[in-house]
């Protein structure tokens, strides 16, 4: 068995899944998602969602609004599709940019969407894991990988991804670590790890004298150094160590974003 993880093969392969799922049902499933601005990275993610959408059979309506939009406007929307019956899901890019905000925080709009509708899974009432979290799950199940009565450790404690992660890690049976930026051990937690999962943005954080040998490892991060996208791991010297590792990129990414064609699928089957 290959010890890096294939990201784009496993979501392929949930894609040609979902893709017969759709034919099922008796209507196409439909997300809104609002982009406001310009911010590249932004129009780049929601470019990528809209194409997967499109592949997989999903209608992937992006509403995209100049920053000078009023925070109101994009409210009163949100509203409105909270009350369409043929909307199933709807998204806010983040992050929103600071001159739209205006002093107000994003979770003030985030929280105005349906719990039923938040595919993203960032409300304190949505009924889906976010994608991202999801992604990391739907790996370890794919691959096999049984986590119950393992150790892991998980690098970085955001309530997006490092918290969620954990939570539903331990549900499954794991004994769970999580190390945030106060952690002051960080090299003997994660060399205690069975299992690392690192979520933190920051490049090369995790290296190969931080990890034993036939650990297995799941890099959240995605950054851009020197124009190339790059994790949390310092991929060679760690993935020289491990029995499992996912690339970046070409690990967690394909499979978050196939993560969330799934929550909109399963919006739709919640709606009926």
């Amino acid at each position: 068995m290959d010890k890096i993880i294939d990201g784009r093969k496993l979501a392929l392969l949930r894609q040609q899944k979902l893709e017969e799922e759709i034919k099922t049902l008796s209507k196409t499933p439909k997300v809104v998602s609002f982009l406001i601005g310009e911010d590249a990275p932004s129009v780049l993610y929601t470019n990528i969602k809209q194409k997967k959408a499109e592949e997989i059979g999903i209608n992937f309506e992006a509403i995209r609004l100049p920053v000078e939009t009023e925070f109101e406007e994009v409210a009163k929307k949100i509203n409105e599709l909270n009350d369409d019956s043929s909307v199933d899901g709807i998204m806010v890019q983040l992050p929103m940019p600071e001159e739209f905000l205006k002093g107000k925080e994003e979770h003030d709009l985030l929280e105005l969407i349906d719990g039923e509708k938040d595919v993203d899974g960032l409300t304190s009432k949505g009924k889906f894991l976010s994608a991202t979290v999801r992604s990391v799950i739907s790996i370890l199940e794919d691959e096999g990988i049984s986590v119950s009565g393992k150790k892991v450790v998980v690098v970085g404690a955001s309530d997006l991804v490092g918290k969620p992660v954990a939570g539903e890690l331990k549900k499954m049976g794991a004994d769970v670590v999580i190390c945030d930026s106060k952690t002051t051990r960080l090299q003997g937690e994660t060399l205690e790890a069975q299992i690392l999962i690192s979520a933190t943005g920051v490049p090369g954080l995790i290296k190969g004298d931080m990890v034993k040998e036939g650990v297995i490892v799941i890099d959240v991060g995605a950054e851009k150094v020197d124009g190339k996208v790059v994790g949390d791991v310092d991929f060679e010297s760690v993935a020289s160590k491990s029995s499992r590792i996912t690339p970046v990129p070409g690990g967690v990414g394909p499979m978050t974003v196939i993560s969330l064609m799934e929550n909109v699928v399963e919006a739709a089957k919640i709606a009926g």
